[in-house]
């Protein structure tokens, strides 16, 4: 991206704000106290302009730089990567739009501070693309009323701007940008998943919303995306994944080391000392250090597609190359981390599984993150592109 801000930049600017937020994590987790207040040390210091280009007020971060931070964020509290993961997603639709005063507008806006939700998902459809709610234009008003219930609105109780889906008729939908605070708009904290609370992934639900036609972007039904939704909405798990790893790591690392004796074998004064515990700790930090590396990887795929497309449109090829190297990583990483968040207690004996350290947290919130898009799915999709050459892209429509 022209005129991107240096990574040591990004680094020395984030990273206060980053051991800020660490700082009450734990705290947070146990009082179930959501985030409010760090979104917006994160707004404040301008995290959600990362990727809008400075012509428009913004970082011009590239991929990679979005991802490395976003990994930092998720060691500081894997909520707040994953409740942003709807903003930076508009985002990049805005930077792929093809009506350039719509995206000029909303990448200003994003620069101005805007903070975007995300409110897609709905319970009992049969499919991604068939939506219960409905938007249709109020004849005479130049509006249009939108209806309806969303699932899963995670970011949305943080949020400036909704954005969502609706159903216009049988042939097309239409994404649907909602000001937070319009009559009708309410959002409700209900997610009683076991991880990742504070994410407020509850229910948003639309009652008689109007809503003006300038925000509202028809679609054709089971369009196939040409650009790279899926992939760079994925990899916003995997970082969030990749940041629980590390703290994981980080974590059983102060438990051994706090540990004044050392009853399993007592030839050894305290468990840092003892090799076993010591074969752990470099076991979880191997696994933590994939984890990094294999996300990594996968988002440099991703920023060549994004490169080639900036420069001459999109390719399809490189397109589906890019989505098969995002579900590749997906199980990967989420077999890591998984794999270390079960192994980190092998570190101490029952007080590691005592509510003060708060262990468990990191797998309850790696097994949620890795509840979304299952990776079962994922990987038919890679074993057909290879074995087949059938591009990944009609499956994400067909969800």
């Amino acid at each position: 991206m022209s005129g991107a801000t240096g990574t040591e930049e990004l680094q020395a600017r984030f990273r206060p704000v980053l051991a800020r937020i660490a700082q009450g994590a734990m705290a947070r987790e146990a009082d179930r106290t959501l985030p409010f207040e760090q979104v917006n040390w994160l707004r404040e210091a301008g995290f959600g302009t990362l990727r809008v280009p400075r012509s428009h007020g913004g970082l011009s971060a590239t991929l990679p730089q979005l991802f490395r931070l976003l990994i930092e964020l998720g060691a500081a509290d894997s909520n707040l990567p994953q409740l942003l993961r709807g903003h930076f997603g508009f985002v990049e639709t805005r930077l792929a739009a093809t009506d350039s005063a719509a995206r000029d507008r909303w990448l200003r806006a994003v620069a101005d501070g805007a903070i975007i939700g995300n409110a897609q998902s709905e319970l009992g459809n049969q499919s991604f693309q068939a939506h219960t709610t409905t938007i249709s234009p109020v004849p005479g008003t130049g509006c249009w009323q939108l209806r309806g219930r969303k699932f899963y609105s995670t970011g949305t109780l943080f949020a400036d701007w909704i954005y969502t889906t609706a159903t216009i008729d049988e042939t097309q939908n239409a994404t649907v940008l909602v000001p937070a605070s319009a009559r009708g708009v309410r959002r409700i904290d209900d997610w009683d998943g076991f991880g990742q609370r504070l994410t407020g992934s509850g229910t948003t639900v639309f009652e008689d919303v109007e809503i003006n036609p300038e925000n509202v972007e028809p679609y054709d039904r089971g369009q196939l995306p040409k650009s790279y939704p899926s992939a760079f909405f994925q990899l916003f798990h995997l970082a969030t994944l990749a940041g629980v790893g590390r703290a994981a790591v980080s974590e059983a690392v102060e438990f051994v080391r706090q540990r004044n004796r050392n009853l399993a074998s007592p030839q050894y004064s305290s468990a840092k000392d003892d090799p076993l515990v010591q074969s752990v700790i470099g076991r979880i930090n191997s696994a933590s250090f994939a984890a990094d590396a294999t996300t990594l990887a996968a988002v440099d795929v991703v920023e060549e597609m994004n490169q080639a497309e900036s420069a001459d449109g999109a390719d399809l090829e490189l397109l589906d190359r890019a989505e098969a190297a995002v579900y590749a990583a997906q199980g990967q990483v989420i077999a890591l981390v998984l794999g270390l968040a079960t192994d980190l207690f092998e570190v101490g004996g029952a007080s590691a599984v005592t509510e003060p350290f708060r262990l468990d947290r990191h797998w309850r919130n790696a097994r949620t993150l890795a509840s979304h898009n299952p990776v079962i799915y994922r990987d038919r999709i890679v074993g057909d592109y290879l074995l087949n050459g059938a591009s990944p892209r009609p499956a994400f429509a067909q969800q």
